[in-house]
Order: C-alpha cells, then structure tokens, then sequence
C-alpha cells in the first residue's frame, strides 16, 4: 500500500504565514495523491523538544496503526517538527514493517540558505526544530528522492553521496478554486508579479515604460507611487489566480535589477518555483532566468521565454502581437490541465515506488 504524508497544523484565524505557497504545494500534493488512490499518513505539526521516547512511541504507534509490511510510505520534506521524531518514523518503518520511505524534497535548505547552514550551530541538532544540520542525515535514510530537476538531483548526490534511485517531478501541481475557471486570458501588455514582494527589489528599479501588476504583502510607499506598477492586494494562494486577467507571468528571483543575484537566484538554478505553476495552470505565458532550472523546460514546451536579465524582458513582449499570444494557448492550454490534475507529481511518484521496490530497477 502507499501512503503520502499529509500536515494537520494549528490555523490561527488571520495569520497570513498559514496561508503560504508552501502549504498549499504540500496540501495539494496529497491531495492528487490519495486521488490516484494513496492513503493519507496524517501528521500532527508540534514542537515539543523534550518529549519524552515514551510518549514519543506511543505517537508514533498511532500514526503507523494502519500500516502493513512492505508498504510504502512518501514523506513530504521538509517536515517542520523536532527531527528526533522524524528519525525514530523511518527507524521503525524500516525495522518493524521492512516498509520503504520516499522524500518528496520540497526544499532542501542548505543548498539554498548556505550562509544560514554554515552558522547553524545549536546545542543538539535533533532537538532543534529547524536545525540544517539534520538534513544530510534524514535525507539519507530515504530509500528513494523525488526532486524538482536533474540539476537539483545531481546537487543532492554530490551533497550526501546519496545512492538510491532520486526520481525528478518537473513542475508543481497547483489546484484551483471549486468557482475559478480556466478561459483564454487577456492579451496585454504588462508583466504580472506574485510572491514576497519584500524580496523582490528589483520591481522598484524597473523602467516606467513598462506597465506591471503585482500581488503580494503590503508593498513600500515607494513601489505605491510608481505610475506604471498597479498593486492589486494579497490573496491566499487558493484565491490569487482568480484575481489574474491575462499578461505574462514574471518568474524572477534576485537582489539586483541588473542581473539575477543572490541565494534565491541561485537556488532557482536547481528549483522548479511554484509560481511557475500558478501562471502556467491560468494559461498565461512566462518569463524566466535563462538559467533557471526550469528554463529549457519552459521553451522546449513554447510556454514562454528564457532571458538572461530583466532588461531583455521588456523588447520581447513590446514586439509581441495578440495573434502569437493566442497560438500560445493550445499548448498552455495542456500543460495547464497537467498542473491542475497533478500529472507530474503522480508520474513521479508512481515512478519512485516502482523504484524502491524493484532492486534491479536503474533509474
């Protein structure tokens, strides 16, 4: 039997930081999976650092209740809880149900905050709940990966000489609203913007001729006084690709308007962003670093352009007619329907189970 971890967290009514594209990545990862036929292994997010191996044990006997041997298990990682306890659930999947476990690797944040994991340096990592220094030994007791790409695979292989079969996924799923529909969008000329607003300070710096709509958390005055930049508010991630209209979707990650700089842009040379899928799954053509991940990806489909700085962005849709956005579309189209009824993510981890039980498999 296969099971896929699902998160049961605490809501606080009205606090943003649960209603992240972090949640809904995972949220919807469980739900294609158990649509395809998988059962749910709920766990419960607590930190309770000196929990004691008794009452340690006896969590772990209930989330294991329904589990058989030789069933197989795909855990969502990172998993924000004490890393003891994620340690003791594949010790005792391993030993007492000669079961297999399957990393889906959301993030792996020390090859993305390395200045972060260098100075990660606190009493007892496996206490700590968001200790770096966990990570090259929880991942390693996975007998299989599922990653965003090749590059992604081959930094993990070197970063923990991992020698199971690591499984790439491509593209995020992304789910809409029960009322959201998919048509055509509009042909404009305006780049669309959505994520931490505070981390993208370039958008600042762009010129005035271009004309950009952005969504996220409450941007600066200065970024609110630019004529040509419309800020259209922050929406949970269920709810924002209602609020899209049509435009290109600006996937960028970097300090600098110049050049693509920083740790975000250079994590984004292994990642698959999530909100590449939010514009794709709405049909709208994107913009990416040419050095992104995703980049080849991204043209080889002719779902939008790969340009080595922002500057070239700009030239590209100014030249753009109404006629190339439509004959776009059947091809967004399909790969929109992918996205929305999780594709990617059900090929990868059909691919990863057969892996990690079948020895003789090479992948």
């Amino acid at each position: 039997m296969l099971w896929v971890s699902r998160e049961n967290r605490a809501f606080v009514a009205g606090d943003v930081n649960n209603h992240t594209a972090l949640f809904k990545a995972r949220e919807d990862y469980s739900a294609d999976l158990i649509e395809a036929g998988a059962q749910p292994f709920d766990v419960f997010i607590y930190y309770w650092r000196d929990e004691s191996e008794e009452s340690l044990s006896s969590r772990l006997d209930g989330m294991l209740a329904g589990f058989k041997p030789g069933d197989t298990l795909i855990l969502q990682l990172p998993l924000f809880i004490r890393p003891l306890n994620l340690k003791r659930l594949i010790e005792r999947i391993h030993a007492n149900y000669g079961g297999k476990v399957i990393g889906l690797v959301h993030d792996y944040y020390p090859l993305w905050h390395i200045e972060a994991a260098q100075a990660d340096t606190e009493s007892d990592p496996w206490l700590d709940q968001s200790s770096y220094r966990t990570y090259p030994a929880l991942f390693s007791m996975c007998d299989g990966l599922i990653v965003h790409s090749e590059r992604y695979k081959e930094a993990l292989q070197k970063e923990l000489n991992f020698k199971g079969p690591i499984i790439t996924q491509g593209p995020f799923s992304y789910h809409l609203a029960p009322n959201d529909q998919i048509a055509t969008p509009k042909f404009e000329k305006k780049l669309v913007f959505a994520g931490s607003i505070s981390k993208a300070a370039y958008l600042s710096d762009v010129p005035k001729s271009w004309h950009l709509d952005v969504f996220g958390g409450q941007p600066s005055q200065k970024l609110l006084d630019r004529e040509n930049i419309n800020y259209k508010g922050s929406f949970t991630p269920t709810e924002l690709p209602s609020h899209f209209d049509g435009g290109f979707g600006l996937v960028w990650d970097s300090d600098s308007f110049d050049q693509a700089i920083g740790e975000s842009a250079n994590y984004s040379r292994l990642s698959y962003e999530h909100k590449l899928s939010l514009y794709l799954v709405k049909r709208m053509p994107i913009f990416v670093w040419k050095h992104a991940a995703s980049a080849n990806w991204v043209t080889t489909n002719h779902l939008g352009f790969a340009v080595e700085n922002l500057a070239d962005i700009w030239p590209i849709i100014d030249n753009f007619t109404e006629k190339h956005y439509q004959e776009m579309q059947s091809r967004l189209s399909h790969i929109s329907k992918l996205i929305r009824h999780g594709m990617f993510a059900k090929q990868a981890a059909l691919k990863a189970v057969l892996a990690v039980n079948e020895s003789n498999s090479e992948w």
